[in-house]
């Protein structure tokens, strides 16, 4: 998902939402606009299904109004997925998953290995999300 910020702050870390047949060791991302990888985690603990929680070894310092991108790797499908859902923003003052067209599109996800991702159907939202800090 790719998304903004209004003010600065720190990213600690990446929630994401499992069903009971996501399966298998999920990593987190988050990645500057330009496909440079800022931060990784693995996830441990996870429950069978609902949201789960990873935090980075170090905080991420991102900047006011730029793009970022948060992902997760579901090494078994079965992600959760809302066809259509960035299709206008999704806002979370001060946080804004960006609608589809504003600075690319959104939705995105890659197949395969870990890699930042640039491809996108029916502005779909996979359910993952920073957690975040206003500094």
């Amino acid at each position: 998902m790719k998304f903004r910020s209004d003010v600065a702050g720190t990213v600690t870390g990446v929630r994401f939402y499992k069903g009971s047949s996501n399966t298998g060791t999920h990593t987190g991302h988050l990645w500057s606009a330009s496909g440079t990888l800022l931060a990784s985690v693995t996830f441990s603990g996870e429950t069978a299904s609902g949201w789960q929680q990873a935090s980075f070894s170090s905080p991420v310092s991102i900047t006011a109004n730029t793009t970022y991108v948060v992902s997760y790797q579901a090494p078994n499908g079965f992600y959760s997925a809302n066809s259509g859902y960035f299709s206008s923003a999704a806002d979370n003052v001060p946080l804004h998953g960006l609608a589809s067209g504003t600075d690319g599109a959104n939705g995105v996800y890659n197949y395969g290995a870990t890699a930042f991702p640039t491809s996108s159907y029916n502005n779909t939202n996979y359910w993952v999300d920073v957690i975040f800090s206003q500094q």
